[in-house]
């Protein structure tokens, strides 16, 4: 979602000027750059310096490995449309719409899966009824559709989902974002819902885009962040002219005004208070598009990083006062490679260079590199360059993405979920497209990721979306479920070279079952690999909370450690491998 034409560059180079622009950026230390935008002035700002003197990587353990994903989506019975709403008009909520979620909703061990439904938007009529969907896994990785979850109550049009256990009942509840009202069911623990959205508090109308759970001020209840995007309706909606002249096209995001995020405090009580004026928890408004919590500072309480649409991105520093501070120009992460605002979109969050800090990695628009931002500790750095992720992220338009450990040899890879906004990409240039494949970037261990151009399926290319991640069939590799807009849904299959793994199935000394923040490290032959539970990230929905480590051919962890967000720190020696632990904080 660029602010000028849909397969425009802000500044109008070419794709090959800005392959080569990118390349150069690999041994200069610095870009000056003034870029302006298609249809209005674009702040301008002087770009951070480009690191070069990047860090190696531990040793990871040596192992050959294979790494392959299998489309195994009718297989497992996803075979279904999930609808955008839509019949030509080019709404613009469409070109967000939608997500998935992982959930267990039943208690019974096995990630689930929850669909959003966006429904019939405006004129548009459908002959059949479009309802969101929770499938049910047999623990085989096999679905079925769980006809009646919700009781028979429905949502307005809805784009992504994120699961938390608000009330510390050990069940993971369900909090839905939409264009309408958005809704938040509370689980039975039975694999049924119902909807407590009045009774919470939490019902935010308008354009809602995603949501994260997280315990802000540290009283062991999950508080509930709410992405906005912008002030579109029906009611103000703007037809725009394809560039053929034929037809309508997605509108530049600019033509609406940005919206304002909500932050709700839980009180304990099954209700929330909206604290987000008091807080600081939403500066300025914005147009959000993805969340994630997480301590990046090491003060042991939760921030939040979020990423904007056309605008800075947000560092919201937790003050430990119930307050926040946007330290996101001060750390480097505001803007991207060129110093100006990108379509920041995704998220994806972790260590990837074993630094024992978190970094996080932003999918953008297509001809701007998805930017990886390497935590230093009280700073930023844009490695997207010279860790090899700018250039083969150039061409594609990204929403979902993840690390995760496709491999289990312990190195965080990248998935990018790819897909463009507007049908026109690719009118007048080779590249974008409309339908992009996804990628899948593997971490050397040497401070570099490569493209594997064939381990994802060749045939799935679609207008993707939302991304999760989740050991579907307990085989210990992590597979990927993506979605696409008004497509099948594609379950990936993790086919990877067998290798030593270790779950963690978490709760802490309050009951709750996804407590995000949470710090693991594992040791295993001398070296430290540091997962938390996140809290959002990706696009559209949330990933299975557990801890997943690759061991390689280690057969046990020598010691886990697992520091709680209370405080309390517990560790484990001598740790089998393969296996699910699950561990309770000591009260």
């Amino acid at each position: 979602m660029n602010e000028g034409h849909p397969f425009r560059t802000s500044s109008g180079q070419s794709y090959m000027n800005r392959i080569a622009a990118f390349a150069r950026l690999a041994v200069v230390a610095a870009l000056s750059a003034c870029v302006a935008g298609c249809n209005s002035a674009r702040a301008r700002r002087n770009p951070l310096p480009l690191a070069v003197n990047v860090r190696p990587l531990s040793a990871a353990p040596a192992i050959a490995s294979n790494v392959r994903f299998t489309d195994i989506t009718d297989q497992a019975g996803l075979s279904f449309i999930q609808s955008h709403g839509g019949c030509g008009m080019r709404y613009f909520v469409e070109q967000v719409a939608a997500g998935a979620a992982v959930i267990d909703a039943n208690g019974d061990g096995f990630p689930d899966l929850y669909f959003p439904q966006p429904k019939p938007i405006g004129v548009c009529k459908y002959p059949y009824p479009l309802k969101h969907r929770l499938f049910l896994n047999d623990g085989h990785g096999r679905f079925r559709l769980s006809p009646n979850a919700f009781g028979g109550i429905d949502t307005d049009y809805g784009i992504s989902a994120a699961v938390g256990d608000y009330d510390n009942d050990g069940h993971p509840d369900l909090y839905v974002s939409c264009y309408g009202q958005n809704k938040l069911f509370h689980n039975r623990g039975d694999g049924t819902f119902e909807d407590v959205t009045q009774k919470a508090g939490v019902a935010v109308g308008g354009f809602s885009t995603g949501a994260v759970w997280f315990d802000y001020d540290g009283d062991g209840l999950l508080d509930l962040y709410v992405l906005r995007y912008c002030d579109w309706s029906l009611k103000n909606d703007i037809p725009c002219p394809a560039p053929d002249g034929k037809g309508r096209d997605v509108c530049n995001p600019r033509i609406y005004d940005p919206s304002t995020n909500k932050l709700f405090h839980n009180n304990g009580n099954g209700t929330f208070t909206d604290v987000t004026a008091k807080s600081g928890a939403a500066p300025e408004k914005r147009r959000s598009l993805s969340a994630a919590a997480v301590d990046f500072d090491g003060d042991g309480r939760l921030d939040l990083f979020v990423a904007n649409d056309l605008g800075p991105n947000y560092l919201l520093h937790n003050n430990g006062d119930g307050t926040f501070s946007d330290q996101a120009m001060q750390q480097g992460v505001a803007f991207g490679i060129t110093g100006g605002n990108q379509a920041n979109m995704g998220l994806a969050v972790g260590d990837y260079n074993d630094s024992g800090r978190t970094s996080v990695c932003v999918t953008t628009f297509s001809k701007e590199p998805y930017t990886l931002y390497r935590n230093d500790g009280g700073f930023f750095t844009d490695v997207s360059a010279p860790t090899g992720v700018a250039q083969p992220t150039l061409p594609f338009l990204g929403f979902g993405a993840g690390f995760f450990d496709s491999r289990n040899i312990g190195r965080l890879d990248l998935f990018f979920a790819n897909g463009h906004v507007s049908p026109y990409a690719g009118m007048k240039d080779r590249l974008p497209r409309y339908k992009e494949r996804n990628q899948l970037l593997l971490n050397e261990g040497n401070a570099h990721f490569t493209e594997n151009l064939t381990a994802l399926p060749k045939n799935d290319v679609k207008v993707h979306r939302g991304a999760c991640f989740a050991d579907f069939d307990g085989d210990g590799r992590i597979d990927v479920l993506v979605t696409a807009t008004n497509d099948n849904p594609t379950l990936l299959h993790n086919d990877s070279t067998n290798a030593n793994w270790l779950f963690l199935d978490l709760t802490d000394k309050h009951g709750c079952c996804t407590p995000v923040g949470t710090r693991c490290v594992a040791t295993i032959n001398g070296r430290k690999l540091t997962r938390v539970v996140l809290g959002g990230g990706s696009y559209g929905g949330s990933s299975d909370y557990r801890v997943h480590f690759g061991l390689g051919k280690a057969s046990a962890v020598e010691k886990l450690e697992v520091q709680w967000m209370s405080g309390a720190k517990q560790t484990l020696t001598n740790v089998p491998a393969n296996q699910v632990i699950k561990l309770k904080e000591a009260h």
